[in-house]
């Protein structure tokens, strides 16, 4: 196997990192929307908790551009576009800074399942947003 081989493998974990964060942003926005819609859904109690909607509903509009963002950078890089990359880069430093800030502000609901999510793409985030400063020279 050749080194440039190798290097291409390098990135997938993140690409489909990528495209499973965004696939649970646009769910939990999705299911968000629809709570405060007031639409039955059928899904336990425990994921639409009052407090958890408070927390998540201000942002559904933010989450389902950055799931469906986050889908396409991790699309596109399977392919190397250079594009994807930037984007990314966009995608990975908005998981990192949004994460942070919901920890720092305390608003972190270790009952809430959307705040695992929150917590998951901030550590994809941070190390992402590194792992593709080592690695950026690929794409152009």
């Amino acid at each position: 196997m050749s080194e440039t081989k190798k290097g291409k493998d390098s990135n997938e974990l993140l690409n489909w990192l990528l495209i499973i964060v965004g696939l649970l942003f646009v769910v939990q926005a999705v299911m968000q929307f629809l709570a405060w819609a007031g639409v039955p859904i059928a899904i336990p109690t425990w994921l639409t908790e009052t407090a958890a909607i408070q927390l998540f509903g201000s942002q559904g509009l933010l989450s389902i551009v950055l799931g469906v963002f986050a889908i396409v950078a991790g699309i596109g890089m399977f392919k190397e576009e250079e594009y994807a990359m930037g984007m990314a880069f966009v995608v990975l430093a908005i998981m990192a800074v949004q994460g942070i800030a919901a920890l720092l502000g305390g608003s972190f609901n270790a009952t809430y399942w959307g705040s695992w999510i929150i917590l998951a793409s901030t550590i994809i985030g941070v190390l992402g947003f590194v792992w593709l400063l080592f690695t950026y020279k690929r794409y152009n």
